[in-house]
């Protein structure tokens, strides 16, 4: 992950009071800390260590300085190259019913009975399209036959 994503946290938990990012890869960056106090006011405590006053003081001059902006600016950088690359990503999100294959689906939603039903519907079909059919229901999620075929 990069700093980009700690405004994500500050913007979604606006009460947060603990945090810890300790093996995270943003740990690296020059001047997380301070970042992170900066942009999320509420913590108290930032990978099991109290968060000072003075370290808030410090935070608040570095986001009102140039090294501030600059860093700023490279999170923005950041956080639009993460955009992108999430966006050129084909989503790998779950749909329940819908496997990537008609083998995937198979295993995944039909009982053994439907499962001997189906390897039998296959046998029969007397045409490739008939097969195709019963694949695209398998694909779904969909008992062949039923309603909604």
């Amino acid at each position: 992950t990069g700093l980009h994503e700690i405004g994500n946290i500050a913007s979604a938990c606006s009460k947060l009071e603990y945090l810890t990012l300790t093996g995270n890869p943003v740990t690296k960056r020059q001047h997380y800390r301070l970042f992170t106090i900066h942009k999320i006011p509420t913590l108290k405590v930032l990978d099991f260590i109290k968060v000072k006053q003075s370290e808030r003081e410090k935070a608040k001059r570095l986001a009102m300085s140039a090294a501030g902006a600059a860093l700023e600016s490279d999170v923005q950088i950041e956080a639009r190259d993460a955009q992108t690359k999430s966006s050129n990503n084909k989503s790998k999100t779950f749909t329940p019913g819908e496997g990537t294959s008609a083998k995937e689906a198979f295993v995944a939603n039909f009982t053994p009975d439907q499962k001997a039903a189906i390897k039998e519907m296959i046998a029969n079909a007397s045409t490739p399209a008939e097969i195709e059919r019963i694949e695209d229901c398998v694909k779904r999620g969909i008992f062949p036959g039923g309603e909604g075929d």
